[in-house]
């Protein structure tokens, strides 16, 4: 005895829900990305953005700031950052800067910043599975 199934799977049904899935966990991670950015006066947590995109059979899901120093933030710099390097003047024989409340400082090299990735660390937050820890810019 045979029995056969045969089923139709209406492809934009489902393509609509995986877009609708990935909508839910970019908008997810944008809210707790929000949340967990340092803050200052606000410009990096208000300028966390997020955006949906079917991109032929692949729907992407993107959470980002497009301000400059976002990526400085998010990975560090100087010795804590990608080149593992101290900060040292280019045109110059000394750093100098003005910290609140206080008077100029000069130095010849700085650490730099430890990095803050507050982006990973809000999609770690709010993703339904495992997260790679892979960051493009």
């Amino acid at each position: 005895m045979t029995v056969r199934v045969t089923t139709d799977v209406d492809e934009a049904a489902v393509a609509e829900l995986v877009r609708a899935v990935v909508g839910e966990v970019t908008t997810a991670t944008a809210n707790q990305a929000r949340r967990r950015a340092p803050v200052d006066n606000g410009p990096l947590r208000a300028s966390i953005r997020d955006s949906v995109a079917v991109r032929g059979s692949t729907v992407v899901g993107e959470v980002y700031s497009d301000l400059e120093y976002a990526a400085y933030v998010h990975e560090g710099t100087g010795i804590y950052g990608p080149t593992g390097q101290p900060i040292r003047p280019v045109r110059a024989r000394a750093l100098s800067w003005q910290p609140r409340g206080g008077g100029r400082v000069f130095a010849r090299s700085v650490k730099g910043q430890r990095p803050n990735p507050f982006l990973l660390r809000a999609l770690r937050d709010v993703a339904p599975g495992p997260v790679d820890g892979t960051v493009r810019y």
